[in-house]
């Protein structure tokens, strides 16, 4: 729910009572929602390994900025059915995601440098990703080449 506070606190995040108060950036309002903890079931543990695996390759800086470059220019022509990306990670996990829906024998939770070279997999450059079909083009994705 969106929050209104009367005495200028309009940037105010944390945890009030049973509350989380978050500020969003992107709108300029805070957003108030209850403290839960979520139940932990096997999604969780198989997402987290996911996780884990993918930011194990440690993406180069220059591909970090590639993916930096990708969002602000996506975010200036996104429609509002496309996807909602927030950073470069957004932007990561939903390449690496839509490349393992492509290439279903991928599995994301022991992928490699390894195994993405020698496959020539399209994750290893923004350019190779957009032109496969798993990013959505944006101008200039051609310059976006920098390697994982």
């Amino acid at each position: 729910m969106k929050v209104e506070f009367k005495y200028g606190l309009a940037g105010y995040t944390g945890k009030a009572d049973d509350l989380v108060y978050y500020f969003d950036p992107s709108t300029g309002k805070v957003y108030a929602r209850r403290k839960t903890y979520p139940r932990l079931t096997k999604e969780n543990e198989r997402i987290g390994k996911i996780s884990q695996n993918i930011f194990g390759l440690k993406p180069s800086e220059a591909y970090k900025d590639d993916l930096k470059l990708y969002l602000l220019k996506y975010k200036g022509i996104a429609p509002k059915s496309s996807p909602c990306f927030r950073s470069w990670v957004n932007v990561y996990i939903y390449l690496m995601t839509n490349m393992a829906k492509l290439y279903p024998d991928i599995d994301l939770k022991t992928i490699t440098r390894e195994q993405i070279d020698q496959n020539n997999l399209p994750c290893k450059s923004v350019r190779d990703a957009v032109v496969s079909g798993i990013l959505p083009p944006v101008r200039g994705y051609e310059r976006l080449d920098a390697l994982l």
